[in-house]
């Protein structure tokens, strides 16, 4: 009778250490969860910041672009024989731009 009761202290002891030591790792798991969820969550707010800056330069660049190109016709016009233009975008649109840009850095290896 004492050795079944002993059996059963021993095993209570054991349940008990294995839900302290399931206990501990379930909130250390959950910490790290959370902190690669803010890291995540860091990631892509940089992600989103730079695409808007991105937007901008694309902005400017049409805008410059278009410019430049009526500069060159007035040239032309009025005799001049000026240099070409350098490349224009694939697209009017901020998608097409972009992924032109990528498309010609990929072929580049620059990415």
């Amino acid at each position: 009778m004492e050795i079944i009761l002993q059996m059963k202290i021993n095993l209570t002891h054991i349940n008990e250490t294995l839900h302290q030591q399931t206990y501990e790792i379930r909130r250390e798991l959950g910490s790290v969860f959370e902190e690669q969820k803010h890291a995540l969550e860091r990631c892509l707010d940089s992600i989103d910041h730079q695409l808007e800056k991105c937007c901008a330069h694309i902005e400017e660049y049409q805008r410059l672009y278009s410019n430049l190109s009526a500069m060159r016709e007035k040239l032309i016009q009025l005799g001049g024989e000026p240099s070409g233009l350098p490349t224009g975008s694939a697209g009017p649109d901020l998608e097409s731009v972009i992924a032109w840009r990528l498309k010609e850095l990929k072929e580049h290896g620059r990415l």
